[in-house]
């Protein structure tokens, strides 16, 4: 009886392990660094969970592709995962366009981070604008209140 129970819990330990190795690791990724991150700021890494660190604003910048903010000269569109340790309780905006425009999307405070863009998309942003994949597209960002986000938040 001893023998099949070993058996029983290394088969269940066994496809656990199976089922769950990819989102627990990724998970383990980016809450090692949601843990490791300063607070009040906003991160953005060019690889998916959390790996490849692209850099971080405590504030806004309204173009990742220039020489001033966080966010600097290769940084555009190259963001695959985003964290969120601000400290206000206002969610952050990232647009695929420079100065603000575009479309968009939030983080909500309560999110802390998004591990695979490539799951999420940026919407509104005006006419002609539609539904843009997150992953690679972000080129600004701003941080609002979670009512100027019009319902569009990752996740």
């Amino acid at each position: 009886m001893r023998k099949i129970s070993v058996l029983l819990a290394t088969l269940g330990l066994l496809a656990a392990g199976t089922l769950f190795p990819a989102t627990a690791q990724a998970s383990a990724n980016c809450d090692r660094a949601w843990h490791n991150a300063t607070s009040g700021y906003f991160y953005a890494y060019d690889g998916g969970n959390c790996y490849v660190y692209l850099g971080r604003a405590n504030g806004n910048d309204s173009n990742w592709g220039d020489s001033a903010g966080g966010f600097r000269s290769g940084d555009t569109n190259k963001a695959s995962s985003i964290l969120h340790k601000g400290t206000s309780g206002m969610a952050v905006k990232v647009y695929d366009k420079t100065g603000y425009t575009g479309a968009y999307s939030c983080i909500k405070k309560s999110e802390y981070y998004v591990s695979a863009l490539s799951d999420d998309y940026l919407t509104g942003g005006g006419p002609g604008t539609g539904r843009v994949t997150a992953q690679n597209t972000i080129s600004s960002h701003k941080w609002v209140n979670n009512t100027a986000c019009g319902g569009s938040f990752l996740h």
